[in-house]
């Protein structure tokens, strides 16, 4: 059934998060700045490409962590893996990187599970997920295999699952961490400030019979990562040790833009940043002592604000609604 879309006006948070994607300055906190993470284990959602193959590549020359790389295709990404190990070697020197694949599928939830197991076969810890991996404005009416809206199941549901399965390992791992070693990175967007109000149109969130414009259906799941940052936390008050923030990357050119075409392609081209400045932004997020538990950052690398209507009431909403998508396939 549909109902009205209601979307808020824009703020005024709205119009500096576009300012500050267009003219976002130098990272401050870069390679320099990480820590070395001996023997920490770090997973990346959607690293073949664009900015999470930057995230991998910063991480595997300038850390020691361990990282895995959970991604749909095997063949790009062991061939990725291998142009990062070039790149590495060429670009910081370092002869050896410690990059391991994981395929999983998240526009299938039936994909989740084996490939959690897969890891926590291989695995005694998990320090930092970065859920990376998304989907930008594919073709209306595009579906998940579960029949889900594409960016709602592989941006928000599908994470929401892997999360569940590796949330045990993380917690406990924590316990072993400093506060704030042990961190959870939602990849949301500034495309949040058009979701619509609350964050999901509950009433038809596949928007099967409501009229919505792509960005307002993109912006619901990029807000939907924001509330799962925001109550990530709240769900598990034993893991005081973690975490959870959200963040935009920046304006970037990366494969999400695949499906934008004509003039708004050539645009939008124009005000975007290379891809390895958003890595900074995720990095912040994941090793910066000055992100705390639900801060919302922005590029490349800045503590930020989200909109007022993503708020503790929203943000347990969401995640109820989550919880509910996923039962039959825990």
């Amino acid at each position: 059934m549909s109902s009205h879309l209601v979307i808020p006006k824009s703020q005024w948070k709205d119009l500096w998060h576009t300012y500050n994607g267009i003219f976002p300055g130098k990272a401050q906190f870069t390679e320099k700045d990480y820590p070395t993470l001996d023997g920490k284990v770090v997973i990346v959602t959607g690293a073949s490409t664009g900015v999470g193959f930057e995230v991998a590549k910063s991480l595997a020359g300038s850390t020691n962590a361990k990282i895995y790389i959970f991604a749909r295709n095997k063949e790009k990404t062991e061939a990725a893996i291998k142009r990062l190990e070039l790149e590495v070697a060429q670009e910081y020197n370092k002869p050896k990187s410690d990059v391991h694949f994981i395929q999983i599928d998240l526009s299938d939830l039936t994909t989740i599970k084996p490939a959690a197991e897969e890891f926590l076969s291989k695995e005694k810890r998990i320090d930092i997920i970065i859920h990376n991996a998304g989907v930008m404005t594919p073709p209306l009416g595009s579906e998940t295999k579960q029949g889900y809206e594409l960016q709602l199941g592989t941006n928000n549901i599908a994470p929401h699952l892997l999360q569940r399965f590796l949330d045990p390992l993380l917690i406990e791992t924590s316990k072993t961490n400093k506060p704030g070693e042990s961190r959870i990175v939602w990849v949301a967007s500034t495309a949040s400030f058009h979701a619509p109000e609350g964050g999901i149109h509950y009433a038809d969130y596949n928007f099967k019979e409501t009229k919505a414009s792509p960005m307002n259906i993109y912006g619901q799941s990029k807000a939907t990562n924001v509330l799962q940052s925001r109550y990530w936390s709240k769900a598990h008050p034993e893991a005081a040790n973690v975490i959870s923030c959200s963040l935009c990357p920046g304006f970037l050119r990366t494969e999400l833009q695949r499906h934008l075409q004509g003039i708004e392609a050539f645009v939008i081209n124009l005000l975007l940043h290379p891809a390895r400045n958003g890595a900074y932004t995720e990095l912040f997020a994941a090793l910066s002592p000055e992100v705390k538990t639900g801060d919302y950052i922005e590029s490349f690398g800045k503590v930020s604000i989200a909109r007022d209507d993503f708020n503790d009431a929203a943000a347990k909403k969401a995640w109820e609604f989550l919880d509910e998508k996923i039962k039959p396939y825990l």
